[in-house]
C-alpha cells in the first residue's frame, strides 16, 4: 500500500502524505515520484500536502530510527537529503501547504520547497534534540539560512515550536490562510508563470554566502 497520493489534476501535481510519518518507505516513494515528475516533457508545479487534519508531517519514523546502526544511519541520512535535494531542484515550483504541526524531517522538507503556505495554527519545530537526535537531512543549515541563527537555535537547540506568524515575519512563509492547500495551488501557478531564470536565481541565492553565490551565478551566466 502506498503512503503517498499523487493528484495531477489541473496544472499542479499535488503530493499528499496519507500518513504524517516519514518512514523509509514514504521517503523512497517520494524520491521515486519526484524523479519521475522531473523528467516529464512539461514538469508541473508541485504542492506538498497532508491528509491528516492537524499534522502536516510529524517527522521521521522513530521506530526505524531506533533500529539504525552506524552503517545504516548513513544511508538513512542520504535518503532524507536526496528528498530535500530533489524538492529544491525540481524543474517546476514547489510549494508546501502546511496545516497544523510540521516537525522534524517534515520541517526540513517544507523548507526545501520554494515557499510555504500555512494555516493559522501551523507550528514548526525540531523536537528531536529532546531525544538526543539532530536532523541529518540538511535542516541544520537550510533552516538557519532561511530564518536566521536565533530562531534556528530555538528550533534545533531548545526544541521550541515556531508559530507561522513568526516565520512570516522572517520571510520563510509566504502567506497564512485558512485553506493553505487552495492558496498553495494558486501560488504554485503564479510562480510557474515567471521566467524560469528568476526561479533559478532564487534557488541559487537562497543558499549560504549570498554575495559569493550571486557573483558565481553572474559569472556562470555571462
Amino acid at each position: 500500500m502506498r503512503n503517498l497520493s499523487i493528484d495531477p489534476a489541473g496544472d499542479v501535481t499535488t503530493l499528499t502524505f496519507d500518513r504524517p510519518i516519514l518512514s523509509q518507505t514514504t521517503l523512497s516513494e517520494l524520491t521515486d515520484t519526484l524523479a519521475s515528475l522531473a523528467v516529464s516533457d512539461a514538469p508541473l508545479p508541485i504542492v506538498l500536502a497532508s491528509a491528516h487534519p492537524t499534522i502536516f508531517l510529524a517527522g521521521a519514523h522513530l521506530g526505524e530510527i531506533a533500529e539504525l546502526d552506524p552503517q545504516s544511519c548513513i544511508a538513512y541520512a542520504k535518503l532524507g537529503r536526496s528528498v530535500t535535494a530533489a524538492l529544491g531542484s525540481h524543474p517546476g515550483p514547489t510549494v508546501a501547504a502546511v496545516a497544523g504541526s510540521c516537525s522534524g524531517g517534515g520541517f526540513d522538507l517544507a523548507m526545501a520547497c520554494d515557499t510555504i503556505i500555512a494555516s493559522p495554527d501551523a507550528v514548526f519545530s525540531h523536537p528531536g534534540i529532546r531525544r538526543g537526535l539532530v536532523t541529518g537531512w540538511g535542516g541544520t543549515s537550510s533552516i538557519a539560512r532561511a530564518i536566521g541563527t536565533a530562531p534556528t537555535r530555538r528550533a534545533l537547540l531548545e526544541a521550541t515550536g515556531l508559530e507561522a506568524a513568526h516565520l512570516v515575519d522572517l520571510g520563510a512563509i509566504r502567506k497564512i490562510v485558512p485553506n493553505p492547500l487552495a492558496e498553495a495551488h494558486a501560488v504554485a501557478l503564479e510562480i510557474a508563470r515567471l521566467d524560469p531564470s528568476r526561479i533559478a536565481i532564487w534557488r541559487h541565492l537562497r543558499g549560504s554566502n549570498f554575495v559569493d553565490r550571486f557573483r558565481a551565478f553572474v559569472v556562470e551566466k555571462s
